[in-house]
C-alpha cells in the first residue's frame, strides 16, 4: 500500500498507584486500546531565495527516505518482524523470501510531507490493560528520566535524546508479545521517524543541524504535560506564600535551590530579602515540580547549614568527589546525603551547635 494513501521512580510503587486508580470494577484481564496519533511536521528554516518566490516555487516538500541503520534496527528482532511484517509484504515468516521482502520494504521507504501537519496512527491494541499499565509505567519512567536534561544544555540535550530513542525503541520492540497496532504500517513508519536521524525528536535542537527537516509531535502528550506544569506551577504558588510565616525555611530553599544550581553561594547570601524574594519567584515559574520537591525535603534547613558552613571555609567539598570533610580533614560525609545523615544524628549534636555558632559571628 502506498504510504500517502495510508496517512490519513520507584516503579512497582507507580504501578500500584496507577492500578489503585483505575476502577474497582473495571477488569484488568480485558483487552484495552490505547489511541494515540503522533505528528510530523516539516522545519521551517527557509532560505532568503524561497522566502521571496515562495508563489512560484509553490508548496515545500521534503522526503523522508529509507535509513541503513533503521533498516537494521527494525529488522533484527524476529518475533517482532514475524508478527508485523507478514500483513505488509504479503508473506508468511517461513516464506523463503520473507526476510529478504522485510528487508527490502524497509530500504525502499519513501514518504514525502508537504507544509501540512502529518499525523501517524499509533494507536496500540494491548490483550489486557494491565499489559497496557506495565508499558505505560515504562514509558513514564523514559519521560521522567529525560525530564531531568539540563534544558540550556544543548550538548546535554543530545545525549538524553540518543538514550530515550534507544529506551523506547527497545519498550517498542517488547509491545508485540502483548498486542498489535492498529494500523501497522504507519506504526512502523513512526517507529522508522524515530530512529530517523533528519527528524527532530525534541524541538530544541531543532535549529541546530542544518541536517534536520522535521520533527515530531505527541499532541496529547504536551497536553498532558501542560495540564502537570498548571497544576505544579499551582502548587509551587501555595508553596511560596506559605513560605512567608517561616523565613528561616525561605532562607534554607533559596541556599538550597542556588547550590543546586552550582551557583555562587557566597554572592547569593549578600543579596537582599527582596532579591532572594524575586528569586525564588523566577524559580517557581520556571522549574515548579523542583522548587515543589524542595519545599517538601524534611532536610532542607541542614542542606542549606551545610552548603554554608562550605563557604564559610568551615567545610570542605572535594574537588573531585562528592566527600566532605571539616578543614581539618576530619569526614563527615562521602557526599551530601552523608553529611545530613551525621548533622542529624544525635550523638553528633556539639559538634552542629559549634558550627552554628561559629556561624552566628559572620
Amino acid at each position: 500500500m502506498d504510504i500517502k494513501t495510508s496517512i490519513a521512580a520507584n516503579p512497582a510503587k507507580v504501578q500500584e498507584e496507577q492500578i489503585a486508580n483505575v476502577d474497582k470494577d473495571e477488569d484488568l484481564s480485558k483487552e484495552y486500546v490505547d489511541n494515540r496519533t503522533i505528528i510530523i511536521s516539516l522545519v521551517h528554516n527557509y532560505s532568503n531565495y524561497r522566502k521571496a518566490n515562495m508563489k512560484v516555487l509553490g508548496q515545500r516538500k521534503e522526503t523522508i527516505g529509507s535509513s541503513i541503520s533503521s533498516c537494521r534496527i527494525l529488522s533484527s528482532n524476529a518475533g517482532e518482524v514475524n508478527a508485523y511484517f507478514p500483513a505488509l509484504v504479503g508473506l508468511s515468516p517461513n516464506h523463503a523470501d520473507f526476510t529478504t521482502r522485510v528487508k527490502a520494504w524497509l530500504s525502499n521507504i519513501q514518504w514525502v510531507v508537504n507544509e501540512n501537519d502529518v499525523p501517524l496512527n499509533i494507536s496500540f491494541v494491548y490483550k489486557t490493560k494491565q499489559d497496557y499499565l506495565n508499558f505505560k509505567r515504562r514509558e513514564d519512567a523514559i519521560d521522567e528520566e529525560y525530564a531531568k536534561v539540563d534544558r540550556t544544555n544543548l550538548s546535554a540535550i543530545k545525549e538524553a535524546i540518543k538514550r530515550r530513542v534507544d529506551a523506547l525503541n527497545t519498550l517498542e520492540s517488547e509491545k508485540y508479545k502483548v498486542g498489535h497496532p492498529v494500523n501497522v504500517e504507519q506504526y512502523i513508519i513512526y517507529r522508522h521517524c524515530l530512529l530517523y536521524r533528519d527528524v527532530a525528536k525534541d524541538t530544541a535542537i531543532v535549529n541546530s543541524d542544518p541536517s534536520i527537516r522535521f520533527y515530531i509531535k505527541d499532541e496529547a502528550k504536551e497536553a498532558e504535560k501542560q495540564k502537570k506544569l498548571t497544576e505544579y506551577r499551582m502548587q509551587a504558588m501555595r508553596n511560596f506564600i506559605e513560605l512567608n510565616a517561616s523565613p528561616s525555611k525561605r532562607n534554607s530553599l533559596y541556599i538550597a535551590i542556588v547550590a543546586s544550581r552550582n551557583e555562587n553561594v557566597s554572592e547569593a547570601l549578600l543579596k537582599s530579602d527582596v532579591e532572594k524574594n524575586s528569586y525564588l519567584m523566577d524559580y517557581v515559574n520556571t522549574n515548579p515540580d523542583k522548587f515543589n520537591k524542595m519545599y517538601s525535603d524534611k532536610n532542607i534547613t541542614t542542606r542549606a547549614f551545610i552548603e554554608t558552613l562550605i563557604v564559610r571555609g568551615e567545610l570542605v567539598r572535594s574537588e573531585f568527589n562528592q566527600q566532605i570533610s571539616t578543614a581539618d580533614g576530619t569526614l563527615i560525609g562521602s557526599n551530601m546525603n552523608g553529611a545530613i545523615a551525621f548533622f542529624n544524628n544525635p550523638d553528633n549534636k556539639d559538634m552542629k551547635e559549634l558550627f552554628e555558632n561559629k556561624l552566628k559571628m559572620f
